[in-house]
């Protein structure tokens, strides 16, 4: 018989190791306008609820547009999400979730909407951007930790 002790700190210690851990937030930019329509608003809310079901079947990545019935390009939404090439599936999911209900709460009037996590990104705009760089907007993130020795490549 296994004393109950035993048994209760193996039960924690593999609740502990089997939960996951929430992604943790890391910026997001909105720009607001007081024009949208309500065709939009939809439009952003039909693709967000895309990216959360579309991110756990699969590869961690995709990009999507949504227009409203009535072929006017002004309600078009065009967004993506991508998550960290090693996480997929429920954990990928998980992220988008979190990103998606985020977004929607910091940037409930935005034309284009940037939200980053660490694991995972969610974007949209009023415009296509599939196939063009965007130099705007940038997250730039240094650390904490100091160089302690410095190598010079090359020689």
């Amino acid at each position: 018989m296994i004393p109950i002790g035993i048994s209760l700190s193996f039960m924690f210690l593999l609740f502990t190791i089997a939960s996951a851990q929430p992604p943790i937030y890391m910026y997001n930019f909105c720009e607001n306008s007081t024009l949208l329509s309500s065709a939009y608003k939809d439009n952003v809310e039909t693709l967000l609820s895309w990216v959360t079901t579309d991110s756990f079947k699969s590869n961690g990545y995709n990009y999507t547009s949504v227009n409203s019935n009535n072929h006017n390009n002004d309600d078009a939404v065009y967004g993506l999400y991508s998550c960290r090439s090693d996480i997929t599936g429920y954990f990928c999911r998980f992220c988008i979730n979190s990103a998606a209900s985020e977004l929607t709460r910091r940037c409930p009037n935005a034309v284009r909407a940037i939200i980053w996590y660490d694991i995972c990104i969610i974007r949209y705009t009023n415009q296509s951007f599939s196939g063009q760089v965007s130099l705007s907007p940038i997250l730039n993130i240094t650390g904490t930790r100091k160089i302690k020795v410095m190598f010079q490549y090359g020689t």
